[in-house]
This record gives structure tokens, sequence and C-alpha cells, in this order.
């Protein structure tokens, strides 16, 4: 239909007599009529909750939702308890099931897919997508989060810290801090300002990851423009980053200020001591962690390479939400091995700022450096 409608539209175009025109506006208008309620032919599929979902294998379903069995039935069960999803249904209709939304939910957040092929797959409208997947979204930030996303402290930091020098001998780490860009459309207000150094827009998430790449802090939002120390500056983490520290620290690349709490690597001008450079190949060695880390969450919740919501704030929950499923995956002993992917991110420039104060953190990286030779 669309070639005829183009073709007729041309012939009306180029005609100067339109009374010798066999097609007349009237036709053309009614082919544009027509045109405009035509849809994309939608096959949806039957039955699909009901009859096929329960017949994939583990495997499969692992390919297709991104999480294990046993790691789904963990947040089926989370959901179950929260009053947000007793819903009734509307118009005689069935209410939709906990399990079903959650699946709808994973679907979106490890698939590309767009909301009107979700829609099909499951049987219901996009809208109804939609609510499904906020709600999921909501509860999961206002519910989980901080459970989930939480510093650990006693014997528990303690574990960190021996599980990280155990490594490679470098003593102290409570964590690793690093940031990565989520690619978005632009965003209506002040577009320009989530325009990053390679020309896409994106919002950024810091984290702090632990040991087994377990996410441990998490901050979302800043536009892709802002510097990572400003981004540091303005999250809870710079002002309980001390407390949670106490004697240990936490590593971070030349991006970041140098602190007292916080190890950044020496600035490299060439003449590094002997001393220096080893401290700098330690502290480098831990940074796959969070690397990986990061490799992994886009690699299983593969919407996050680029979201097309049109509200950050969305995008924050869709990002928050990703952060809290993986790290219940690896509570839950899911392999990941299948998801990990090269985080594409770009690279911090070496800036090294410290406080003017920062003398005890220069003196307490020099001991570090020194300690770490014998």
């Amino acid at each position: 239909m669309a070639a005829n409608l183009l073709f007729m539209i041309d012939e009306l175009l180029v005609e100067e007599d339109y009374e010798d025109n066999k097609y007349t506006f009237a036709t053309v208008s009614a082919f544009v009529l027509a045109a405009s309620l035509m849809r994309e032919n939608r096959v949806r599929i039957k039955g699909y909750m009901e009859s096929i979902v329960p017949e994939y294998s583990e495997v499969n379903f692992k390919r297709m939702y991104r999480v294990s069995s046993s790691s789904f039935e963990v947040l089926a069960n989370h959901f179950r308890d929260y009053p947000e999803f007793v819903i009734k249904g509307k118009g005689g209709r069935e209410p939709i099931s906990v399990e079903k939304q959650l699946l709808i939910t994973l679907w979106y957040l490890g698939s590309r897919d767009k909301v009107h092929k979700i829609s099909d797959r499951f049987g219901i409208s996009e809208s109804t997508i939609l609510n499904c997947r906020d709600r999921v979204l909501t509860v999961s930030v206002v519910h989980l989060m901080d459970k989930y996303i939480t510093l650990p402290v006693g014997n528990e930091r303690r574990v960190v810290k021996d599980r990280f020098e155990w490594r490679n001998g470098f003593p102290g780490i409570v964590g690793y801090l690093d940031g990565t860009h989520i690619r978005i459309t632009s965003p209506k207000h002040n577009p320009k300002s989530y325009v990053n150094r390679k020309g896409y827009h994106s919002i950024q998430l810091q984290a702090v990851c632990r040991e087994d790449m377990r996410f441990i802090d998490c901050f979302v939002g800043f536009p892709g423009s802002c510097h990572d120390s400003r981004i540091l500056r303005n999250s809870d983490l710079f002002t309980k980053g001390p407390e949670y520290c106490q004697e240990g620290h936490i590593l971070a690349d030349g991006g970041y200020p140098l602190l007292n709490w916080l190890m950044t690597p020496y600035r490299d001008n060439g003449h590094l001591t002997a001393n220096q450079r080893n401290f700098n190949t330690l502290h480098s060695s831990n940074r796959v962690i969070i690397e990986r880390a990061f490799g992994i969450l886009k690699g299983r919740f593969s919407h996050l390479q680029y979201l097309d919501t049109t509200k950050i704030e969305t995008s924050v929950k869709i990002i928050m939400t990703c952060c809290i499923f993986h790290n219940i995956c690896i509570l839950n002993a899911d392999s990941v091995d299948e998801f990990f992917g090269c985080d594409e991110d770009l690279p911090n420039l070496q800036v090294n700022t410290a406080d003017p104060d920062a003398i005890g953190a220069r003196l307490k990286r020099d001991n570090l450096a020194t300690n770490l030779q014998r």
C-alpha cells in the first residue's frame, strides 16, 4: 500500500491538469486514511506464560530471562511479600501474577526488544507492560536496595579486606570505586549537559564493588558531562567513606581525588620510583574486579546498552534495579561467565587531584608503596 500511495502522490504532483489525472485527491485521501489505520502485522503468542515458559529447560530459561530459575524464585518470593503486588483484576479480567510481572520486567531488562514486541510475547497491552515494569522497578528500589546494596560492617568488612589482600598482597582494601556511562536518549531538559566526551548522551553510575563483584554502594543519575570527582563529592559515599573505611581504604583510578580513605595511583610522570611503579601495578590489578562487574551487569541486562526511556527518573530506577538483581544473582551463585563482556567505557583522564590537607593521604600511600615492595 505504501508503494501505491507514493506513486499516486507523485502523479498528482507532476500532472498540471488535475482533471485528466485518474488519481484524485479524494482517492489519495482514502489511501492515506487506510494506511494510517493499518498496523504492522502483529503475531501474539497464545498461552506463552502458561504453556511455553514451564517447558523451558534451565539453560533456555536463563538464556531468555538472564537469571537462573532459582534466582528467579528468590526474586519472586521477595515481591510476593509486598502490598504493591496485591492487585485486583479490572473489568472482570484476571489479575496479573507476580511471576508474570517479574518475567515481563526481566525480559525488558535483558533484551533490546521494543515494548510492542514484549506485549505480543506476553499477550497483554503495551500500557500494561509498562505498568508491570514500573511496579517491579519501584518495589525493587524502595524495598530491596537497602537490603542488597549496603556497605559491609564488622566481621564482613574484615572478610572483604582479607579476600582482597589474598589476591595480590595489597592490604586494607574494602572496595574498588569506579564509574560507567549508560547511554540514554536525549532528555527533554538540559540535553547538552548529558553529552559525554565521546559525544553521546549518557547518565553515570558510580559504584563501589567488593571482591566478589557485588556492588556495595551505588549512586546514579549525574549527566554524562560531569567529572568523576564531582560526582563523588555529591554522593553520600564522600561523607560516609571515612567512617566505613576506618583504617582501610577504597581504591580508585586517577580520575578521583587522593584522600586518606581513597587511594589512587601515582601519576606517571616518567620518573616514578620502583616502589611507586609496583604500587601502581598492584593497584591496577585490583581494578579488573570493578571492570568485570560492570561488564557482567551490562552483559546480563543488555537494555543498559541503551535506555530509550524519556524520563531520567525511570532510567535511574532501571539502572538501580539491575544492580540489585546483579547482587542477588551473585549471592545465589548464579554463574556469570556467559554474560561477561568488555565494558567499553570512557577512560579516565589522569587528574590525581588532592585536597589541600591531603598530606596524610600521600604519606599513607607512600607507606603502602614501601611495604608492598618488601
